[in-house]
């Protein structure tokens, strides 16, 4: 008699996948190990909510440009727009609590 086990990398049975979101507004923290990884950051929304993120392990790998230049961002430059207040737009979703960065990207103001 044989037995397999099927093991899964996806939501649990009968749960659904965390809803993806976006948040546009300035960076407050920016919390780096190097030049290529982000680990966390804060981040201001334009109606005054302040959000923590965590980065996923992927973060940014999906980030592609879009119309008018989107591109993702490296610590630096995710410094350079926190000293300069220029907006970013961060796509997120919600994971037993935690805020869950998967980009970030430029946008115009």
């Amino acid at each position: 008699m044989v037995l397999m086990l099927v093991v899964g990398c996806g939501p649990a049975a009968g749960q659904p996948q965390a809803k993806t979101q976006t948040a546009r507004g300035v960076l407050l923290d920016v919390v780096s190990p190097g030049i290529q990884q982000i680990d966390r950051f804060t981040l201001r929304t334009d109606d005054g909510q302040v959000l923590s993120f965590v980065a996923a392990p992927d973060f940014n790998a999906g980030a592609t440009p879009q119309g008018g230049g989107l591109h993702a961002m490296t610590p630096g430059h995710m410094r350079q727009h926190m000293a300069l207040a220029d907006p970013v737009l961060v796509t997120y979703r919600q994971e037993n609590g935690v805020l869950v960065a998967l980009s970030a990207t430029d946008v115009s103001n």
